[in-house]
C-alpha cells in the first residue's frame, strides 16, 4: 500500500556525466530536508511556490555542490505534494553525494514510478495520463512521441466521460424505477433505452478501432531477415540502416550471430534483426549461429526472407522456407540490379512457384543500389496492418486499456441482448454495473493495487 505521509526522493535524470543532474524531493517534509542542506539568500521554509533559488548544498561543512533550486508547493506541483528539485552539477559521484545527503536528512528512496503514482493518487492525473508520462519517456519515433502527449492531455479518456455520464443517468434510472415501483417515475421505453446502449456500445468500438492498429503504432514491428547463406540478408539490413552495420562479404556463412537495430518507417519503428544463413552444416559456431536464427524468427511480427534473384529457387531456399513456415513473410527478390534475364513479372512468377508462398507479398530490391526499398518497408507495414497509407491514429491504447473497453463492450452488448429479449431491469441494472466498473477501472477509479503496482513498477526510479 502506498504511504503518502512521507518525503520520497531519487535522482530523476539518466546516469552517466552530463551539464545537469536533477534530483527530485516529495511529500510533507520535502521543503524541510532541502532547507538541512540548501544555504542561500532565502530561506526555502518562507519562500513562495514556482520560485528559483541559487545557492550551495552542504552537509555539516562539507560543500556538496553548486546548484539551482526549484520550489513548488503542494498542490500545484507534479505530485500534488510539496516537491523540491536540486539541478546540480550532472557528474555521477555528485549526484550520488547529494542523493545519499537527501536519505540521511529524512528522505527514503523513491520506489520505480513512486512520483507519478502519488501524482495519480493525487489526482494530478488519471490511469492512463500516468501510463502515457511511461509512453512519452520510451517514445522510439515522433509519432509515439506525439501520440503519448494526446494521452498525457487527456485524448483517451475525454471521449469516454460524457459517454460515463449517460450510462449513470440510465443506471440511476433503471435502480429508482426499482426502488421506488410505486412512485410516479416515469418508465424508460425498450427502444430508447436500446438507442442509447447501443450509441454508447458504438462510441466505444470506435475508440477500440483494430488492436493490431495500436500495437502496431506503440510497439512497432519486428521483423527478422532470414534466408539462405550469401543471399544478400545483411546487406539488407546495412540498406535499411543507411550505414554498414553487419559485416558483408562474399564468403557464405559471414554472419554468425544475429544483429538487431531499429529504424522509423513512415512514422513506425521497425525493428530489423539480422540473421545467420539458415543451411546445415558442421561448422559449431555457423550452426549457433542457425540456431539463434531460428529463435529470431520465433519472436518476429513478420519475416523478410532473401533471395538472391539472379538464380532460380534452389533446394536450400526450400527448406528455409519449410523453417519460416506460414508465418507472414515478404518474399524479397534481392539483387534485382543483376538480373538481365527473363522480364521481372515472369521472374516473380517462377519464384512464387517454387516456394510455398503463392499468395505471399514479393518485393524486388537491390541493396546494394538501395532500388525497392522504400516499397519494401511499406509492404511491412501494410503486412503489419498499418493500411495502404499509414496514418497516425486517433488514439492508441495499451493492452490493459483495450481490454477495460472491450469488457465494457461486452457489458453493453449482453445488455442489448437483454433489452430485446424482454429480460427483467434488475439484469439490466447489473450489466450497466459492469460496464461503469470497466471504465472506472480503465481510468483507474477502484483500480486493484496490483494493477497499479504492475503498472508503476515499469517506472523509472526518478519518475
Amino acid at each position: 500500500m502506498l504511504i503518502l505521509d512521507d518525503t520520497i526522493t531519487a535522482i530523476a535524470t539518466p546516469l552517466g556525466a552530463g551539464g545537469l543532474g536533477v534530483i527530485r524531493l516529495s511529500g510533507t517534509q520535502a521543503i524541510e530536508v532541502a532547507s538541512l542542506l540548501f544555504q542561500g539568500p532565502p530561506s526555502l521554509k518562507n519562500s513562495p511556490s514556482h520560485t528559483l533559488h541559487h545557492g550551495v548544498l552542504k552537509e555539516g561543512t562539507e560543500i556538496l555542490d553548486d546548484v539551482v533550486v526549484g520550489l513548488f508547493r503542494a498542490p500545484r506541483s507534479y505530485t500534488g505534494e510539496d516537491v523540491v528539485e536540486f539541478s546540480c552539477h550532472g557528474g555521477a559521484q555528485v549526484l550520488r553525494r547529494v542523493l545519499e545527503s537527501c536519505l540521511r536528512a529524512g528522505a527514503r528512496m523513491a520506489d520505480p514510478g513512486e512520483f507519478t503514482r502519488r501524482a495519480f493518487v493525487n489526482g494530478k492525473m488519471d490511469l492512463t495520463q500516468a501510463e502515457a508520462v511511461g509512453d512519452l519517456i520510451a517514445a522510439r519515433s515522433d509519432a509515439q512521441r506525439r501520440l503519448a502527449l494526446d494521452a498525457l492531455h487527456g485524448k483517451i479518456t475525454r471521449p469516454i466521460q460524457p459517454l460515463r455520464d449517460k450510462l449513470l443517468h440510465l443506471l440511476a434510472h433503471l435502480e429508482a424505477h426499482l426502488d421506488f415501483v410505486e412512485d410516479e417515475i416515469p418508465d424508460l421505453s425498450r427502444a430508447g433505452l436500446r438507442d442509447e446502449l447501443r450509441f454508447t456500445r458504438e462510441a466505444l468500438e470506435t475508440l477500440v478501432g483494430t488492436p493490431g492498429r495500436h500495437r502496431l503504432w506503440r510497439e512497432g514491428v519486428r521483423v527478422a531477415i532470414v534466408g539462405r547463406p550469401n543471399a544478400g540478408k545483411s546487406s539488407l539490413f546495412n540498406a535499411f540502416l543507411q550505414e554498414n552495420r553487419a559485416i558483408v562479404a562474399a564468403v557464405p556463412g559471414t554472419t554468425r550471430d544475429t544483429l538487431e537495430e531499429s529504424v522509423v518507417w513512415d512514422g513506425v519503428p521497425l525493428t530489423l534483426v539480422d540473421t545467420a544463413g539458415l543451411r546445415e552444416t558442421d561448422d559449431r559456431v555457423e550452426k549457433e549461429g542457425a540456431d539463434r536464427a531460428r529463435q529470431a524468427l520465433a519472436g518476429a511480427n513478420l519475416i523478410f526472407f532473401v533471395v538472391d534473384a539472379e538464380n532460380g529457387p534452389r533446394s536450400e531456399d526450400r527448406e528455409v522456407a519449410k523453417t519460416v513456415g506460414d508465418r507472414p513473410t515478404i518474399l524479397v527478390l534481392n539483387k534485382i540490379d543483376r538480373v538481365t534475364g527473363p522480364p521481372l513479372a515472369s521472374l516473380e512468377s517462377r519464384w512464387r512457384r517454387g516456394l510455398p508462398w503463392e499468395e505471399a507479398p514479393v518485393s524486388l530490391v537491390s541493396a546494394r543500389t538501395s532500388i525497392g526499398l522504400r516499397e519494401l518497408g511499406r509492404a511491412a507495414l501494410r503486412l503489419a496492418g498499418a493500411g495502404e497509407e499509414p496514418h497516425e491514429p486517433g488514439i492508441v491504447l495499451n493492452a490493459r486499456q483495450g481490454e477495460r473497453l472491450r469488457e465494457a463492450i461486452d457489458a453493453l452488448s449482453r445488455a442489448l441482448t437483454g433489452v430485446d429479449a424482454g429480460v427483467p431491469e434488475e439484469a439490466l441494472a447489473i450489466e450497466l454495473r459492469l460496464t461503469l466498473g470497466a471504465l472506472n477501472n480503465l481510468t483507474g477509479q477502484g483500480a486493484p493495487e496490483e494493477v497499479l503496482d504492475a503498472i508503476f513498477s515499469r517506472f523509472c526510479v526518478g519518475k
